[in-house]
């Protein structure tokens, strides 16, 4: 019996399919779901997923069971240790767990929780880094029944390795007001955070902020501690820090003063809307161990809207809260901003 041209078109696309579909990367998730692509990377809490379906997805490694790829990938485990293999499917391996098979044809059993980075970017690797920032700029300029100036910038840089952060920033504000100012203070800061494993590092940090309205000629601080990266990727990021640091107070007409202070600080922001916006939140609090009225608290919180790939614009409400203030001065200072921005 002769097979018509049609049948064998039909039968060699058959093959042709389970051969694309057997090729494919598979990530089976903890309920039940099986996704089928191509793994590209991870170096966060997630994992990048390219489907025939839906383009490129992001899937939290959190939740994935096991995986197995078709081709041999770049991996970086929790302790440095860095292997090439495919992760393969074996009919005993655990939920959690997966097997790699090694290019010298051995296999390797590591838990998931131990995985790091999947074909991780060259600036995180071989001593590479990695570096972002930000600068925000805002202001009003009014003439005729008003004069008033005003003129917000902050900027904040972050230099990422594999095992180290380094952070520095600055808040400069000025405001008038026919000639007499309103506002005028500044802070600068710089962190190094060194990161003993996926998760957990030790920091250094130090600020120094000036406050003529709050009487501050010169306010310094300098602490140490460890902290937690809860979750860090281009789409949400959050760090809990707790540690001690030592606080200078220097005033224009206040006695000075200076103590040992307990400090922690939260740092989370994420975006909103498949990226149409970004909430963020941040704040640093330090209480003094001998008088518990010696507190101080920075805090923002705010929104970003992106306008383009760099360029965005913002809205963040800051909070100054002093538990004691200079004779006369307030506890709180609070501003409303609307800001442009440039991210890199």
């Amino acid at each position: 019996m002769q097979v018509s041209a049609y049948a064998k078109v039909m039968v060699a696309a058959s093959l042709v399919g389970l051969s694309c579909h057997a090729l494919a990367d598979q990530l089976r998730l903890k309920n039940g779901d099986v996704l089928t692509g191509e793994v590209l990377k991870k170096e966060g809490d997630a994992v990048e997923f390219r489907t025939a379906y839906a383009g490129v997805i992001k899937v939290v490694w959190a939740e994935i069971a096991t995986l197995d790829s078709a081709k041999s990938l770049d991996i970086i485990l929790s302790d440095k240790e860095r292997v090439e293999g495919a992760f393969v499917s074996l009919d005993d391996v655990e939920e959690g767990r997966a097997w790699i098979k090694l290019e010298n044809e051995q296999y390797r059993d590591i838990e998931l929780a131990e995985l790091r980075y999947i074909n991780p970017s060259p600036e995180l690797v071989r001593g590479g880094y990695k570096w972002t920032g930000r600068i925000n700029v805002g202001g009003t300029w009014t003439q005729g029944n008003s004069e008033t100036q005003a003129l917000r910038l902050d900027t904040e840089t972050i230099i990422r390795t594999l095992q180290n952060r380094y952070t520095a920033g600055a808040i400069f504000n000025r405001a008038e007001d026919r000639g007499n100012s309103t506002q005028f203070n500044s802070r600068g800061y710089a962190k190094y955070d060194h990161f003993w494993s996926r998760r957990w590092y030790a920091y250094g940090v130090t600020s120094l902020e000036q406050d003529r309205f709050r009487d501050l000629q010169l306010l310094t601080t300098i602490g140490g501690g460890s902290g937690y990266q809860m979750y860090e990727s281009p789409n949400l990021n959050l760090s809990l820090e707790g540690g001690l640091a030592y606080v200078s107070e220097r005033h224009y007409t206040d006695p000075d003063k200076s103590y040992a202070a307990l400090r922690w600080a939260v740092k989370y922001d994420q975006k909103l809307l498949n990226g149409f916006t970004q909430f963020f939140h941040e704040h640093e609090a330090l209480m003094s161990l001998e008088d518990t009225r010696d507190m101080l608290i920075y805090a923002k919180t705010g929104f970003r809207f992106p306008l383009t790939e760099r360029l965005n614009a913002s809205t963040q409400w800051n909070v100054t809260w002093d538990g004691s203030p200079t004779p006369g001065r307030k506890e709180i200072d609070s501003t409303l901003l609307f800001s442009a921005g440039y991210a890199w």
